[in-house]
């Protein structure tokens, strides 16, 4: 099966071009040219990839991660996964939560269980169970949800204990 994808993005005084093509059923090429308006024949960024046709799925995640590592390096704005990505890394990406599944994350949490392990366990992403703990009145950045030794499941929020506070917090607030 032939085909021939091609997305140009124009951006300010250059233009760059990603192709991909396949002339039968084993392999695909990826192609990236860049060049100024108006001076395609004089490229300023050029390459081609050939890949199996079967391994292109499976790339698709480290062609996105690649992405994100380009944008970090061009200082600008680290680009949104597409929806297929995100279900391929988290399963459970964009499902409804349901009543027993919110009542094993709030047992989960109160166990100590970290959000990165809680999340792995649902198929989510961390984000989505941080912000699903804060939907139920768990958010787990206050310090009453954090465990007497510290918050496991959020390590950028000190813990009552790293700041030396001297026995349990009240549930109303901070010692």
């Amino acid at each position: 099966m032939a085909f021939r994808h091609l997305n140009e993005l124009p951006l300010g005084d250059k233009v760059f071009r990603i192709e991909l093509t396949s002339d039968d059923d084993r392999e695909v090429v990826i192609a990236l040219t860049g060049w100024r308006e108006g001076h395609a024949a004089d490229p300023i960024a050029s390459g081609r990839l050939r890949l199996p046709v079967e391994d292109v799925a499976s790339l698709r995640i480290a062609f996105n991660r690649a992405l994100r590592a380009l944008a970090i390096v061009a200082d600008v704005s680290e680009p949104i996964p597409d929806r297929d990505v995100l279900r391929e890394l988290y399963p459970g990406h964009g499902a409804p939560w349901v009543p027993v599944h919110e009542e094993e994350l709030l047992r989960r949490f109160h166990d100590n269980e970290t959000v990165a392990r809680i999340a792995a366990r649902f198929g989510r992403t961390p984000d989505s169970v941080r912000t699903k703990l804060r939907e139920l009145g768990h958010d787990p950045r206050r310090p009453e949800y954090c465990p007497p030794d510290g918050c496991l499941s959020w390590s950028r929020y000190a813990s009552p204990a790293t700041l030396g506070a001297a026995g349990p917090v009240e549930a109303g607030g901070p010692a």
